[in-house]
């Protein structure tokens, strides 16, 4: 018989619960062995390519069957070719598996992953990142590989036995071959004209010219190893005294010198940085915003509907805004300028000293521990590995991020790492970090990404893949999650920072295509971003520069967050009293990470596995 509209949202309702309290469902991920090898193998040719890639997510050896802990990666153009070839090759053998060995969610998951990694595959210039995603600018202000790969080896690289140091000291004295693989790139993409603009450059320069500026023996490089190896309890002193002589003679002999060489490379090409600061300004430049748009945002949506999505977002939001200024009697200007003199209320701000720094951190602290004890009303699973906060390290801050997230390690057994850039604490009033805390950790980043991480069902490169459109929206949701816990209820101060946030996601939207696809130049965008955002200068500059070096990863917040609330609402409307928000949020963190059109496809084609089983 024909199904009414009613009947059949009654069986996709019907569905939808079943599969949210544990049925097995079209998410399931058991492939099988053939599946599972070819994955396995594909995730090899991967890591052997980005081995540092291995060592910041918590691959080891042992899990990946390969020996990456002292291997290096390789930026050279040659090698940007080689990952194409290969990520091709792989896509093609994804595709070229039966239906009966692999589920449709794996399936659409790895395909998605390898487009990624494609990037603008036709484009020669730029570099594929430790995470697969095509970047612009492999020497920039705010991550590099000069910059990103002695960092990981500080902070995650493992060394708990002789021969983990071995290959931690292996890795140091291969740092001279990557510095000549990123100088061979950036002077091949130089003479084709694919420079930075000349900020971005100062910049990437000041940070090569500080990681040289201090002695061998106190550089973090050297200081983390002893480190580790007095915290690792099996290294006697004479083994010690080795391993430190060798670490400061391999940064004296070869990674100053390879560094210093660096320096000069860029300060020689100073005088021809452009100052048009938008890809377009660059050879091949429209084309490789479009590829962008798709690669980080994940949208099909043109520069010019996003452009105009944000412009009618920053008018709902500073709407919102508007209602809670007045509220605390702040009713005279711009909402910017009332923002503005929020900011500067000495009552949000802590002291620009390393007490007043230490306070902040631990009111950050006590903020991620209240959040976790509200987590269970609204989450059924919950990750084990907790999450640190720590200052974001010095020589990082100047054109990092207010705040930057690294996951745990893919096998679990250490916490994941929120780094709080503390280089001004007038850009850190109060009333403005409640909500970066819950982006960066909990219910957030942290728990996205630990969940994602440690499961074990997952293939390899699912778990550890970089999908802004998911992570960054999923981030921006838990802000607003984190309002309807009520968190804010008491303190309008600190809800006007949420907004503040969200904002800035949505001028996010306005900038990027504006550099991008509008030609505005930094000055344009940053001035729009204070006047709107009441923010200043030196921060909205910063934060400019970043949409420069990393086009179209600014619009995944936004965009994300409104597919998953989307989703949300689709549901909320169609199963009534029945929708439970717990496992709302268990679904969707079970099947991301993907794509918001992915995640709404296999939602609803788990409903329609369930129908389709339940019909006689």
């Amino acid at each position: 018989m024909t199904r009414t509209y009613g009947s059949l949202l009654f069986c996709f309702l019907l569905a939808l619960l079943a599969a949210c309290s544990g049925t097995r469902t079209a998410e399931n991920v058991a492939i099988s062995d053939e599946a599972a090898g070819l994955l396995q193998r594909h995730a090899q040719v991967i890591m052997r390519m980005r081995p540092v890639r291995a060592t910041s997510v918590g691959i080891y050896d042992e899990d990946i069957g390969l020996r990456v802990a002292d291997a290096m990666d390789d930026y050279s153009a040659g090698q940007m070719r080689e990952w194409r070839r290969a990520v091709r090759k792989m896509r093609s053998e994804l595709a070229a598996l039966p239906d009966q060995a692999i589920t449709p969610l794996t399936r659409d998951a790895m395909d998605e992953i390898y487009s990624v990694y494609q990037g603008a595959q036709d484009i020669p210039f730029g570099y594929v990142d430790a995470a697969g995603r095509h970047r612009p600018y492999i020497i920039n202000q705010i991550e590099h590989p000069l910059q990103h790969v002695p960092y990981a080896m500080t902070e995650f690289q493992r060394v708990e036995s002789a021969e983990d140091a071995a290959d931690y000291l292996r890795r140091m004295w291969a740092l001279s071959s990557l510095v000549d693989s990123v100088l061979g790139k950036f002077n091949f993409d130089a003479d084709a004209g694919w420079l930075p603009p000349r900020p971005v450059l100062e910049g990437g320069l000041a940070f090569l010219e500080g990681f040289v500026d201090q002695p061998a023996d106190e550089h973090p490089l050297v200081t983390s190893l002893l480190e580790k190896v007095d915290t690792a309890g099996t290294f006697n002193a004479k083994q010690r005294e080795q391993i430190r002589n060798e670490a400061i003679a391999v940064m004296l002999r070869m990674v100053y010198p390879a560094y210093r060489n660096a320096a000069d490379a860029v300060r020689l090409r100073l005088p021809e940085a452009p100052q048009e600061a938008g890809i377009w300004a660059r050879p091949l430049g429209d084309a490789f915003y479009v590829s962008a748009i798709r690669n980080e945002a994940l949208t099909s949506l043109s520069a010019e509907e996003i452009h105009d999505i944000g412009l009618a977002e920053v008018e709902r939001i500073l709407l919102a805004m508007d209602t809670r200024l007045q509220g605390l009697g702040l009713s005279e200007g711009s909402v910017a300028a009332r923002m503005q003199r929020l900011a500067t209320d000495s009552a949000y701000l802590y002291p620009e000293t390393d007490a007043g720094r230490a306070a902040l951190l631990a009111r950050v602290q006590d903020t991620v521990a209240d959040m976790q004890r509200r987590l269970p009303v609204y989450f059924g699973q919950l990750p084990d590995q907790p999450v640190k906060v720590e200052r974001m390290p010095l020589d990082q801050e100047a054109g990092g991020a207010m705040g930057v997230y690294w996951g745990p390690p893919v096998g679990g057994g250490a916490p994941g790492l929120f780094l709080l850039n503390m280089r001004s604490m007038a850009e850190l009033p109060w009333f403005t970090l409640p909500t970066l805390v819950y982006h960066e950790t909990v219910p957030g980043h942290h728990l996205q990404t630990a969940l994602s991480r440690t499961r074990p069902d997952r293939p390899l490169l699912w778990r550890v893949a970089t999908n802004s459109a998911f992570s960054e929206g999923w981030a921006l949701y838990a802000e607003r999650l984190a309002a309807e816990m009520g968190v804010y209820q008491d303190d309008v101060a600190a809800d006007l920072g949420r907004l503040q946030y969200e904002l800035q996601r949505a001028v996010r939207l306005v900038v990027d295509t504006g550099l991008h696809y509008k030609r505005w130049s930094v000055d344009e965008a940053s001035a729009y971003m204070s006047r709107t955002l009441g923010r200043g200068e030196q921060e909205t500059r910063a934060e400019v520069l970043r949409y420069v070096v990393w086009p179209g990863q600014a619009l995944s917040y936004t965009l994300g967050m409104r597919g998953i609330l989307e989703l949300r609402a689709e549901l909320q409307e169609a199963m009534g009293e029945n929708f439970e928000i717990r496992d709302f949020h268990d679904r969707v963190l079970a099947i991301g990470p993907v794509s918001v059109p992915l995640l709404k496809k296999h939602y609803r084609d788990s409903a329609a596995v369930q129908q389709t089983a339940a019909t006689p």
